[in-house]
């Protein structure tokens, strides 16, 4: 078992740092951006890969055939559109690669945790078994999370 695989790198004005801007890119995102519900997300989808390269090829056919477009479509909406998407797919990248090591992180402390915590257990269970005062009360507190399988009706105890 590795010991203390991972040390708390941010200082604390980097972790309030942090949760700043989070909180005031939240602040922006809750006013301005919608949320949408399962249905509307069915509705709506998502285009694939082929489908997001359709929409460049009709983009650059429309910047270098201006005498081909539609009149029909808003060009000046279009553009944007496929600005304000160019932005939020850039933003999203980012964030999943933060998501990523914030969770790796995360899982780094937790195992970090748990296996310290297992220590305990274990040098609980020795001082009850030395009879310490109070190591009892800590070791059946910790205890009721490793319930043993009791036999079933289909399985017989073991004799």
């Amino acid at each position: 078992m590795e010991a203390n695989v991972i040390v708390d790198l941010l200082t604390e004005e980097e972790k309030t740092t942090i949760s700043k801007a989070l909180k005031d890119i939240k602040a922006i995102v809750d006013v301005k951006l919608p949320d949408l519900n399962a249905d509307k997300r069915r509705y709506y989808g998502s285009i694939n890969e082929q489908n997001k390269l359709f929409v460049n090829k009709a983009r650059e056919i429309k910047t270098l055939n201006p005498q081909l477009i539609p009149v029909e479509v808003d060009w000046v909406e279009y553009e944007k559109d496929y600005n304000a998407r160019m932005f939020y797919e850039s933003v999203l990248l980012m964030a999943t690669g933060i998501v990523g090591r914030l969770e790796s992180a995360k899982m780094m402390h937790d195992y970090d945790n748990y296996n310290d915590s297992l220590v305990l257990y274990r040098y609980l269970d020795f001082k009850r078994r030395s009879d310490t005062p109070g190591a009892e009360a800590s070791y059946n507190a910790l205890k009721d999370f490793f319930v043993r399988a009791r036999p079933t009706d289909k399985q017989s105890p073991k004799q």
